[in-house]
């Protein structure tokens, strides 16, 4: 018996994970997430399985669909007498056609709104929705959220208490709630663009697909007028001029290029061209948020006809109005690559070096942006830094890019 591709089961993993989640939270209601969580779980590890010596179903969306509502159902019967449970649904299964229908994006939405419950704090709606809509372990949300995992288990704790005695059904809110969650909403979608664009474990680096459901689901949002705000606007902006780089970031044989030896005949102007309308319409008011200023970042990249053009000093000053308007860790890691660019890799280090987050030294970027620093800098200790940035990372992409910056 022949194993199946990772980069297959993950794809099946990830790309499924958020509809299914939403489809069956919609079917069987919030007070049953831990059953639909797990059903989830058990249909993509029976896909796994079957699928490793099985041609894959005509449907895989349905097949996935299919296996879970029955475990759900399954597990309902047995656990009826404990656990709030409509008894309709029965008679719904007698006629269930499996249809994992075309509605599936605005289930996906109703969900992440459902996740930004207002009765939750805002720190725990983002832990429950990259647990719930990402399917990412408390590890991973630790790496993301720059927290340890303890307190990621005690956030998700208290959110799913709250979202399983709050949200009554998958529903898009007022029109009060609605402007009250979009903040929530807004860093939910980013985060879930991002798991795209850079993946945080596996053996693929990149998701397409992942980052265009955030951007399709962005676009639901656009075109609800109590939604389609200047922060939305820019999001939208800012996804599109970094999936425009998508082709370009990955090479035949699966390594990852940076940005100064990609082809940019590979670029996508259509979605350049997209990010500059909808910066446009997001620049109109004269108030700027993270999204505003990370798009402006992703603009200057996309205007400059060649690597050697970009325009470091502009992108420095965005980053820095950036970092100090959101004390992002990340971003300031971020800004530390683009001050060696103007100030000189000496800089860079002594800079890096002056950050103070304890949470930072479990970050693999930290020291990659160490290693690198001291490797242009002749500085022997830079292969101890990568080193320690390749055990940190868990995708497998970015180890061997790692290896391979070492080596060189």
């Amino acid at each position: 018996m022949t194993s199946p591709p990772t980069s297959k089961i993950e794809h099946l993993f990830r790309n499924e994970y958020t509809r299914l989640i939403s489809s069956l939270t919609s079917k069987f209601g919030a007070s049953n997430i831990d059953i639909i969580e797990d059903a989830v779980q058990d249909s993509l590890l029976k896909a796994m399985r079957l699928w490793s010596y099985k041609n894959d179903p005509p449907n895989p969306s349905k097949w996935l669909y299919r296996v879970s509502y029955n475990a759900v159902i399954d597990s309902l019967r047995r656990r009826s007498k404990t656990l709030m449970f409509n008894p309709e649904i029965m008679t719904d299964y007698l006629e269930e056609s499996y249809e994992f229908d075309d509605a599936i994006e605005d289930k996906q939405l109703q969900m992440i709104f459902a996740c930004c419950h207002p009765e939750i704090s805002e720190n725990d709606r983002v832990i429950l929705s990259l647990k719930l809509l990402c399917g990412f372990s408390n590890r991973e949300i630790g790496r993301v959220l720059f927290k340890n995992e303890d307190a990621v288990k005690k956030g998700l704790s208290r959110a799913k208490k709250t979202f399983k005695t709050k949200v009554k059904e998958l529903t898009l809110p007022s029109e009060l709630q609605l402007s009250s969650r979009m903040d929530t909403v807004l860093t939910i979608i980013y985060l879930l663009f991002t798991d795209g664009y850079t993946a945080y474990s596996g053996h693929e680096l990149l998701k397409k697909d992942v980052c265009e459901d955030a951007l399709r689901l962005a676009g639901l949002l656009y075109v609800n007028p109590h939604c389609n705000t200047p922060e939305l606007q820019a999001l939208i902006a800012l996804m599109s001029y970094n999936l425009s780089r998508f082709e370009a970031r990955i090479s035949e044989e699966g390594n990852l290029i940076a940005m100064e030896d990609q082809d940019r005949s590979l670029w996508d102007r259509d979605l350049i061209q997209l990010g500059n309308r909808f910066i446009q319409l997001a620049n109109t008011e004269h108030h700027y948020t993270r999204y505003h200023l990370e798009a402006a970042i992703a603009r200057e990249y996309a205007i400059s006809t060649s690597y050697t053009t970009i325009n470091w000093k502009a992108i420095l000053e965005i980053y820095s109005v950036l970092v100090n308007l959101t004390e992002n860790v990340a971003l300031a890691l971020n800004r530390l690559v683009v001050l060696a660019k103007v100030d000189g890799n000496k800089a860079a280090l002594n800079a890096l070096n002056q950050l103070q987050d304890k949470e930072l030294h479990k970050n693999h970027h930290y020291y990659s942006i160490k290693g690198d620093l001291e490797k242009k800098l002749q500085i022997p200790s830079y292969k101890q830094s990568l080193l320690k940035a390749i055990s940190l990372t868990e995708n497998e992409i970015e180890k061997n890019f790692l290896r391979m910056k070492m080596e060189k």
